[in-house]
């Protein structure tokens, strides 16, 4: 593992989206999650504590996956567009040394976006004395394993497609993949003969719901998530990333650039 050449790589993402401004879009949208906070209050707060957090959440969870998917979908077409591929491979690095810096990179600009927006929701909320249960620390932390998921997923469809069509396929599949499994566990329910068919892709599809913990994060006096299930949500980001990733090397170590 070449660590020196992921750090470097990594960095260069991460200078990147600062010199794209990218960073500076989520300064904004946490400006107005602040402006829009100060507006329902003063219309009144009261009894609307539910409701503001499970807007809170919705919001996290759409913009961090926009951003991620944004962020990985054009690493490897852009290196290719602007050629600065080729002084990238002339270096001691091999195209997969490439592919993994790039996506901690990623991974890293999305956590920054995400833990901002977190940030400055939080504050907008607890300025009208809004509780948070400790459930709210594994939402975050369930959330950004499955940002990952989302930022390997996105980066191995721009390998075999367009960066646009990745793009467009990648938030079909994080934003509709809860969607499609239900129409495919419906679809095997009515017809049993296409049943190992429709689990089969099922197994495929990137399943980000199983991160999402803000249907009870956003509730008063729920549980903590089990310690098991947190560490399944890791080993299924870690393998599914793991796979997206092998993927993404099969396709570029041939493609001629």
């Amino acid at each position: 593992m070449n660590f020196s050449a992921y750090r470097a790589l990594a960095r260069c993402v991460v200078l990147e989206s600062l010199r794209r401004k990218d960073l500076w879009v989520v300064a904004i949208l946490g400006f107005v999650i602040l402006l829009a906070s100060s507006t329902l209050g003063f219309f009144g707060f009261s009894g609307l504590e539910i409701f503001a957090k499970d807007m809170a959440v919705t919001v996290l969870g759409m913009f961090s996956t926009i951003i991620a998917v944004l962020t990985s979908s054009r690493l490897v077409p852009d290196e290719i567009k602007n050629r600065t591929l080729y002084p990238l491979l002339a270096r001691p690095i091999s195209r997969l040394d490439l592919l993994v810096g790039k996506l901690i990179g990623a991974v890293i600009v999305t956590w920054i976006s995400f833990l901002l927006l977190a940030a400055l929701t939080a504050v907008a909320l607890m300025i009208f004395h809004v509780k948070f249960e400790l459930i709210m620390v594994q939402y975050l932390v369930a959330k950004m394993l499955g940002l990952v998921v989302v930022c390997s997923f996105a980066m191995m469809l721009s390998t075999y497609m367009t960066p646009s069509a990745a793009a467009t396929m990648s938030f079909i599949f994080a934003f509709g993949s809860p969607m499609i499994g239900r129409g495919l566990v419906m679809a095997s329910a009515e017809n049993p003969a296409i049943k190992p068919v429709c689990a089969a892709i099922n197994s495929l599809l990137p399943q980000t719901g199983l991160f999402d913990l803000g249907g009870r994060a956003v509730y008063i006096g729920w549980s903590m998530v089990p310690v098991w299930v947190m560490g399944f949500l890791l080993a299924y980001g870690i393998a599914y990333s793991g796979a997206a990733l092998a993927l993404s090397w099969a396709k570029f170590r041939r493609q001629a650039v």
